[in-house]
């Protein structure tokens, strides 16, 4: 081989090496985070809303679709509002991230992740910017956190403004329900 196209080799190999070794897996984001945690079963669920009144849920949760979608049903206890909603979370493999569906017995809405998911037992989904001036906030996300096995929180936060001014609106802790 002469020397001008191991010379070229070389470069090829500087350049394009590093740049594939940068470039994502290609996996598929996963509903659940890293090390284990499942949100399969029943969870007890108390918190507070923006304006001090007290929340209680009952949460539920399975793995769908050959475990690629995480399905949470919440069912509010108090306030009697009659609140029940059904959360889907999987993966858009055309956008690369997670999304969520939240339909509920008042209406529906979308969230999307980053590209990274789960970060450190957080996964943060977002909604998309609101351009009706009338709606009581622009922007708001589901943050979900794991803190051990059996406890995961659900915080939903709104911003009024589309510069992202993040202000908590209802915030739940859940406990694993012990089987019987």
């Amino acid at each position: 081989m002469s020397s001008s196209r191991v010379g070229l080799l070389l470069l090829y190999l500087s350049v394009w090496q590093p740049l594939a070794a940068a470039q994502p897996s290609g996996h598929p984001l996963s509903p659940l985070p890293a090390g284990g945690f499942r949100f399969d079963g029943t969870w007890d669920c108390t918190g507070t809303f923006r304006n001090g009144e007290i929340h209680k849920a009952v949460f539920t949760g399975t793995m769908i679709l050959d475990g690629k979608w995480l399905e949470l049903t919440e069912h509010d206890v108090s306030p009697a509002t009659g609140y029940l909603a059904k959360y889907l979370i999987g993966y858009d493999p055309q956008a690369k991230h997670l999304v969520e569906f939240d339909a509920n017995n008042f209406g529906a809405a979308t969230y999307t992740s980053d590209e990274e998911g789960w970060r450190n037992g957080v996964l943060v989904m977002n909604s998309a910017v609101s351009t009706d001036e009338k709606a009581p906030y622009a922007v708001n996300r589901f943050v979900y956190s794991v803190a051990d096995k059996d406890t995961f929180t659900v915080d939903w936060e709104i911003s009024k403004t589309n510069t992202l001014n993040w202000m908590r609106s209802d915030h739940l802790i859940c406990v694993r329900r012990l089987q019987k």
